[in-house]
């Protein structure tokens, strides 16, 4: 408990990344009295700061603050659902980094809000009170601009919406090959079992890109159904990018089932596909695993080689404490 009223207590250094590093590490500690420390970043002189203690607090599930989020929007007529839209759908310029004065003054003190904090704002608003978010953000979906319904399909991924499921498992169809990519990193998010069909189709997207978003939604599902589709990926899949997702996504399975097609992809061409293959095989602990591993010794690619070299110890210790 000292540890992490310290860890508040830091919210308040004169130096903003530090500021910034206290409000990312509350947040993803989970640290529910750290809430009014946070909240009182989100008038912080500096944008970064804002924007972490935005996200922490979204992971706190702070409802309390929702009114402070739409303050930051500022909507037009108190139009709260527009303002979110907007938001995440705005593009701007790379992060600003928190100012530094080298001669170690004091930070500028320079109040802004610009498009990162509004849009850290809308997606927190996204979760924390979804009945405002979810009926723009299904609308903008369907909207002409194709930026516009990519940010907001990210939107109602980021907020795990489950009654935008549907909505995004027609969308995995669209022509647009961003919008089937962007889809299908929502379903992912959502973790949406009734999604698991129509993103094994996705595998077959002409689209390498679009085929490797599919492997990250499905590895995000954790279930053995995704077994099958994923060897016959590392089997006939032309692309080592989508091969080597389906490698690690095989060996987050865990499972001894998944071993014949790791096998298989140490031997594939690409050595990129063949590192991750080891790697995987390194997570299930059973003796079939050993004599691929060992193989790789061998590898003419020193990254494959070392790999093996590294992970060949640990696995087989682990697995002597099982005989």
């Amino acid at each position: 408990m000292e540890i992490h009223d310290r860890l508040i207590g830091i919210t308040k250094n004169e130096d903003p990344n530090v500021r910034r590093a206290a409000a990312v590490a509350l947040g993803n500690l989970k640290i529910m009295t750290a809430k009014p420390a946070l909240a009182a970043l989100l008038k912080d002189k500096v944008p970064v700061v804002r924007e972490s203690a935005i996200n922490a607090l979204a992971k706190l599930e702070a409802t309390d603050v929702v009114e402070h989020l739409i303050a930051i929007l500022n909507p037009e007529d108190g139009d709260a659902r527009k303002a979110i839209l907007q938001a995440v759908s705005t593009q701007g310029p790379a992060p600003e980094a928190a100012p530094a004065d080298p001669m170690g003054g004091a930070v500028p003190e320079v109040p802004q809000e610009n498009w990162r904090v509004k849009r850290a704002a809308a997606l927190a608003l996204c979760k924390l009170q979804p009945d405002i978010a979810v009926t723009p953000l299904l609308a903008g979906v369907n909207n002409e601009n194709v930026n516009l319904r990519i940010a907001s399909i990210a939107g109602l991924g980021n907020m795990e919406s489950e009654a935008a499921a549907d909505t995004l498992i027609e969308t995995l169809k669209d022509e647009a090959w961003e919008i089937r990519k962007a889809a299908a990193n929502a379903l992912g998010k959502i973790k949406y079992q009734a999604a698991i069909g129509p993103l094994v189709d996705l595998l077959s997207d002409a689209r390498f890109v679009v085929r490797v978003e599919a492997v990250v939604a499905l590895n995000g599902l954790k279930t053995l159904d995704i077994l099958g589709p994923l060897s016959k990926i590392i089997a006939d899949d032309n692309n080592p990018d989508v091969k080597r997702t389906a490698v690690i996504a095989l060996g987050n399975l865990q499972t001894e089932y998944a071993i014949p097609s790791l096998r298989q992809a140490c031997s594939d061409e690409a050595w990129q596909v063949r590192k991750a293959a080891i790697n995987a095989l390194a997570t299930i602990k059973n003796p079939q695993v050993l004599d691929p591993i060992l193989e790789a010794l061998t590898d003419p690619n020193e990254e494959v080689s070392n790999a093996a070299a590294i992970v060949y110890p640990k696995i087989s210790a682990a697995i002597d404490t099982l005989v």
